[in-house]
């Protein structure tokens, strides 16, 4: 059992729709994680990918299940003000990453969210992830389904 895992955007997505390739292993993962701790950005990433692709019907369903977890603290929201910036101080010290596409504020966030958390892992699909070093000392981040 994982203690601490920050989520990402795209892994919340498949385990919310069983239609999306990965779904089992995200959803076995899920399993996996004690406490997940989602940030405030990647719940608009979320809503704004389920209600463009699914419909509102589906986005309210998706908020519900994070809703249903974050009140029984298995699931946490963070306040990220204290995080800013350390958020900042990732995207420029990766801007000339992806090909000069650089990391956008929500992955900088989740390191950032990582490091205050003491975590090194994170529920994720994001390959850029591997070029990222973590802020607690550990080698590499742990990503999740994929390093189970």
């Amino acid at each position: 059992m994982t203690d601490i895992v920050i989520a990402d955007t795209n892994a919340l997505y498949r385990v919310l729709d069983p239609r999306l390739p990965g779904h089992d292993e995200h959803k076995k993962a899920l399993g996996t994680i004690r406490h997940l701790v989602i940030s405030p950005l990647v719940l608009g990433e979320l809503d704004y990918l389920i209600s463009t692709r699914s419909g509102a019907d589906k986005a309210i369903t998706a908020l519900r299940f994070v809703e249903r977890y974050t009140a029984t603290r298995r699931f946490e929201i963070p306040h990220l003000a204290p995080h800013v910036g350390t958020a900042l101080a990732m995207m420029e010290g990766y801007s000339d990453a992806d090909q000069g596409r650089g990391v956008g504020l929500a992955d900088a966030m989740n390191v950032a969210l990582a490091a205050a958390y003491g975590t090194e892992s994170l529920l994720t699909t994001d390959k850029h992830f591997r070029i990222m070093r973590p802020l607690t000392g550990h080698a590499a981040f742990r990503l999740l389904p994929e390093d189970l």
